[in-house]
């Protein structure tokens, strides 16, 4: 029981992903700074109200994460979900093809106000960002390689102690939840509304895509 309702859990985040998807892509090129914020507030709430009802899943179904396919286990997730640095680096990836598509512009001294128009300020701070996500990332993969190892796996009975692993790798996956979580909302603090707008719907376009791949990879296999 406790999959399956994990499960629709997901499917319920994924769909309400795809409604905001819609709506800021409806309002990406508006001009109305205070409706793309409201919008990119949705979102990151929408990812930290996932975020909270992952904590309270069991851990080692967390980390199996059934409702996913083979691909999106296998190829795309860390942790149970994405590297918090792919954002960072799906950030970098839009703003340079914004940035070479618009650069006459740029050279004429026009503003677009989109990722390819980050300020040196921005990029800087971006730079910290991907230096300090990277960091966490390589500790909490070494802390959970070490859980995978055994280390500290035998109790003092000399019995697995089945309890402590699984507190273990809850605390592990919980610290990478809320490592992607902050990165979401870091990145948005850095970025202005249009801009977080633009990257918020990239995030959103990879992880949907991702998920139909898979689905549509794993289908064919089976026939």
């Amino acid at each position: 029981m406790e999959v399956e309702a994990a499960t629709r859990r997901f499917h319920l985040w994924l769909r309400g992903l795809r409604g905001l998807r819609r709506e800021l892509r409806a309002a990406r090129w508006a001009d109305d700074p205070a409706q793309l914020g409201s919008l990119v507030g949705r979102f990151v709430a929408h990812v930290e109200c996932y975020t909270a009802a992952r904590a309270e899943m069991d851990p080692v179904w967390t980390l199996s994460a059934p409702w996913a396919s083979p691909v999106e286990r296998g190829a795309a997730y860390w942790l149970a979900g994405w590297r918090p640095t792919t954002l960072v680096h799906l950030l970098y990836t839009e703003s340079g093809r914004r940035f070479e598509a618009q650069l006459p512009d740029l050279l004429l001294g026009v503003s677009s106000g989109n990722l390819g128009d980050l300020s040196p300020s921005q990029l800087a701070q971006i730079d910290d960002l991907q230096r300090r996500t990277v960091a966490e990332e390589d500790g909490l993969s070494r802390e959970m390689a070490l859980v995978q190892e055994g280390h500290g796996a035998v109790a003092a009975g000399g019995e697995v102690d089945v309890d402590g692993i699984v507190g273990r790798v809850r605390g592990v996956l919980g610290r990478a939840d809320a490592l992607r979580l902050r990165t979401v909302k870091r990145a948005v603090e850095i970025l202005e509304p249009a801009q977080a707008a633009e990257l918020l719907v990239a995030a959103a376009d990879m992880e949907i895509g991702f998920r139909e791949f898979g689905l549509k990879y794993s289908s064919a296999r089976s026939d």
